[in-house]
C-alpha cells in the first residue's frame, strides 16, 4: 500500500504531458521527414544532404536539422539516417560535428558513408583543436592576442572574465577553457583524430581543406559561420576536412 502511494505521488501530470506531446511531435516529424526526403529524392538528380543546417537553407539540397519546418526535415544526426544505401553524391555539415558525443560523431560517420555512393564527398567543417594549443603556445602571436581579445568582448560567457580580471595576459586561459565547455561542445578534434575516425568508420581518404575552397565545386564556398563571427576569426578556429568513400 505505502509503496503504492509513492509511486502515485512521484507521478507527473505535467510530466506524462509532456512525454506525451514529445511523442505526438516526434510522430509528426518523422512523418513530414519521409514526404520531405522522398519528394527530394524523386526530383534531383545530384543528390545533396546537408546536416544541421539551422537557417542555412541551401538550393538544390535535402536541408536537414533537428529543428524542423516546412523546408527542413527532421535528421537525428545519432540516430540512422532514414535515407537508402549509395544514394547520395555529397553531404556537408558545418559546425555541428563538436557538438556531438563521440558515439554520434562516429554514427554520423558510419551514416555518411553508408548512404554516399562510390566516390562521395561528406564536407565538415569544424574548430580546430589545433588551433585552441596555438591560443595555449604562442600567445605573443599578434594573430592570437586578437582572436583573445575578440573572444572576451564577443562572447557572453566571458563577460565575467572581461569585467573581474584586470591581467589581460591570461585572458587565453579563459577563452581556451570556455571552448571546450560553451555552446554545448562536446568533442573537438584535430585534423589526425578526425582523419583515424574517419577511415575507421569506412572512408578511403582524407583532404584537409580551407575555408570556402574545394575541388568540387558543389563544395566550394559553401561555409556560412563566417557571416555568424567575423570571416577573420571564423578562418582562425575553423578546421574543414573532405571525406572520400
Amino acid at each position: 500500500m505505502k509503496e503504492s502511494v509513492k509511486n502515485i505521488l512521484r507521478f507527473s501530470f505535467f510530466g506524462a504531458y509532456e512525454n506525451l506531446r514529445d511523442r505526438k511531435c516526434l510522430k509528426q516529424r518523422l512523418k513530414e521527414q519521409n514526404q520531405i526526403i522522398s519528394e527530394y529524392t524523386k526530383t534531383n538528380t545530384i543528390k545533396r544532404l546537408q546536416i544541421g543546417c539551422g537557417s542555412n537553407i541551401y538550393e538544390g539540397w535535402l536541408n536537414t536539422d533537428l529543428n524542423n519546418t516546412k523546408n527542413i526535415a527532421f535528421l537525428d544526426a545519432g540516430s540512422q539516417f532514414p535515407i537508402e544505401s549509395d544514394s547520395f553524391d555529397y553531404i556537408y555539415s558545418e559546425h555541428l560535428f563538436e557538438h556531438l558525443t563521440i558515439s554520434q560523431q562516429l554514427n554520423l560517420l558510419r551514416e555518411g558513408a553508408r548512404i554516399l555512393k562510390k566516390g562521395g564527398v561528406m564536407r565538415i567543417a569544424t574548430p580546430s583543436l589545433d588551433f585552441l594549443s596555438n591560443l595555449y603556445t604562442d600567445t605573443n602571436s599578434m594573430t592570437n592576442q586578437d582572436y583573445v581579445k575578440w573572444a572576451i568582448s564577443a562572447s557572453p560567457y566571458l563577460k565575467n572574465v572581461k569585467e573581474d580580471v584586470k591581467d589581460d595576459s591570461t585572458h587565453y586561459c579563459y577563452v581556451i577553457n570556455n571552448f571546450f565547455k560553451a555552446w554545448g561542445h562536446q568533442m573537438i578534434h584535430n585534423y589526425s583524430s578526425i582523419e583515424k575516425l574517419s577511415l575507421q568508420c569506412g572512408y578511403s581518404k582524407v583532404i584537409p581543406c580551407e575555408v570556402g575552397e574545394s575541388q568540387i565545386p558543389d563544395l566550394k564556398n559553401i561555409e556560412r559561420h563566417g557571416s555568424i563571427i567575423p570571416p577573420k576569426m571564423n578562418l582562425i578556429e575553423t578546421m574543414v576536412v573532405e571525406l572520400i568513400k
